[in-house]
């Protein structure tokens, strides 16, 4: 008997196939997740940097703000030049050179500078706030886009194989016109509808070649970087009512309810001018002339009451309360559509999980059917006219069912990312 022996084209095609699933392990190493592509995105994003500014500046303003609080300490010189007609030379010398170091304390200012300090504080927060909320809209951009990018993708791979499947059908019916079994008009049905899917499949590249440039934009990487979905989706997505709890999370929200109790200390700030102000001032003379040469300090207590000023205390008091009142309405505003946003997409992705659930049904059938009609038009029990609509059937079910499947988990990331549980990325330390 002869030993088994592998023929060289047997090793052929086992190489080839080595060489693809190698190829294809490359491939999806180097390939971008959700992940790696948000992390990109944030190192590029204009918006999330200019809201790390922001928080900057408003840090600042709360220094500027605690500064009221401390001393200061001005160092002042001038020389004088009289009229020489003066009639006391002594107390009132024509040449008065001057130089002093004056030092002022606030001792109080109608409580206004604390309201002022907590206000500029509640205003960072708001900052902080809104550099998160930054963040998760990035978030929300890259999902869409890459999910975008997946769908055309796969897209594109089923109008492919939906021509291979026509172009197949086409050469068994020019099998069956030379025998005199199929009419030629049969044969020029599949050609056009094969004409009609190559221009969906133009149409759906240029379609991808935007979504990919929407890639390298937010990213920066190049617009041919390949993408892999690592992302699961839930046997159940969970209660609403888990959703809900984590309204109060929401940085939009928070950012809000932060601006809302600045406005509030801001009537204190307002009122706070109603009050008297009461400083410690102390001088320290290096030069000076006449009378007082010898004097070389002094220290002062100083009151003030305001008694009038035209009403523009009490109006801006009144301003105060009015923004007050507006940035309560925001508030408001911000949490009922923050309420209704979780709502939408927690139907959606309930509903979806449906859909996915008759679209597998739906395509499994279909296919079915397209092989029964296969078969039946073999027999001359149906007619091409049968089979063709029945591929077609086919083929769009599992074009929709393939769509679904991507909006069933772009969906459910808005979701996450609505209730403050995406984007999933640790969070950054706040400039």
């Amino acid at each position: 008997m002869k030993p088994n022996t592998v023929s060289p084209k047997t090793w052929a095609v086992l190489l080839a196939a080595c060489l693809l699933a190698a190829l294809r392990h490359a491939a999806a190493a180097g390939a971008l997740t959700l992940d790696d592509y948000f992390a990109q995105a944030l190192t590029r994003s204009e918006v999330v940097a200019t809201q790390s500014e922001l928080i900057r500046q408003a840090e600042e303003r709360y220094r500027q703000a605690n500064a009221a609080l401390l001393p200061t300490l001005n160092g002042i010189a001038s020389y004088t030049w009289l009229d020489k007609g003066a009639t006391d030379t002594v107390s009132n010398p024509t040449r008065q050179p001057h130089a002093r170091l004056t030092a002022t304390q606030p001792l109080f200012r109608g409580f206004r500078e604390f309201a002022s300090l907590r206000q500029t504080q509640a205003l960072v927060d708001a900052q902080s706030d809104d550099y998160r909320n930054a963040r998760a809209q990035l978030f929300k951009d890259v999902a869409q886009n890459f999910y975008d990018v997946l769908t055309l993708e796969q897209e594109l791979r089923n109008l492919d194989e939906q021509i291979d499947q026509y172009r197949q059908r086409e050469k068994e019916l020019s099998d069956r016109v030379r025998i005199g079994r199929s009419r030629p008009g049969e044969t020029l049905t599949v050609q056009s509808t094969i004409s009609t899917l190559r221009a969906q499949i133009e149409q759906r590249k240029a379609e991808l070649n935007a979504a990919r440039e929407v890639l390298a934009f937010l990213s920066g990487l190049p617009a041919s970087t390949p993408l892999r979905d690592t992302e699961v989706m839930p046997a159940d997505p969970g209660a609403l009512d888990a959703y809900l709890a984590r309204v109060e999370l929401r940085p939009d929200l928070k950012a809000a309810q932060q601006r809302l109790a600045a406005a509030q200390e801001n009537i204190s700030v307002a009122r706070g001018a109603h009050l008297p102000s009461l400083d410690l001032n102390a001088n320290r003379y290096l030069e000076r002339a006449g009378s007082l040469e010898n004097v070389d300090w002094d220290v002062q207590l100083a009151l003030t009451v305001p008694l009038y000023a035209g009403g523009s205390v009490q109006s801006r008091v009144r301003e105060a309360q009015s923004q007050s009142t507006q940035a309560e309405l925001s508030v408001s505003q911000v949490q009922r559509q923050a309420e209704q946003e979780i709502r939408s997409l927690h139907q959606s992705v309930v509903l979806d999980r449906s859909q996915l659930a008759a679209l597998e049904m739906a395509t499994d059938a279909a296919r079915k059917n397209y092989q029964a009609q296969q078969r039946d038009y073999r027999l001359g029990l149906v007619t091409n006219l049968d089979v063709l609509q029945a591929l077609t059937v086919f083929q769009e079910n599992q074009r929709a069912l393939d769509r679904a499947r991507y909006t069933a988990k772009l969906n459910y990331l808005r979701l996450q990312a609505a209730a403050v549980r995406r984007p999933a990325l640790p969070e950054e330390t706040t400039p």
